[in-house]
């Protein structure tokens, strides 16, 4: 699980870097904010889920994430009364 997570935080971060680069070339234009907003909040949701993953991947490898497949056996069968 570890290692699809950091795969993704790998793929935000690329993400991420082509947002900024793409709010610096518009700003570098000269265009007013208001034509920038798009991307604005693409970089900024973008930014918020790497985050989120990153720490999901630091509580894994901390074990403060870990479950085993008994945990959530016996969870599952108890909402399932």
């Amino acid at each position: 699980m570890t290692d699809v997570l950091e795969r993704r935080a790998d793929a935000l971060a690329e993400k991420l870097d082509g947002l900024e680069a793409a709010m610096a070339a518009e700003a570098e234009q000269g265009l007013p904010r208001i034509t920038r907003l798009e991307t604005e909040y693409l970089r900024a949701v973008t930014a918020a889920e790497l985050e989120w993953v990153r720490a999901v991947v630091e509580d894994l490898r901390a074990g403060s994430l870990a479950s085993s497949k008994e945990q959530l056996d016996a969870l599952a069968a108890g909402s399932a009364q």
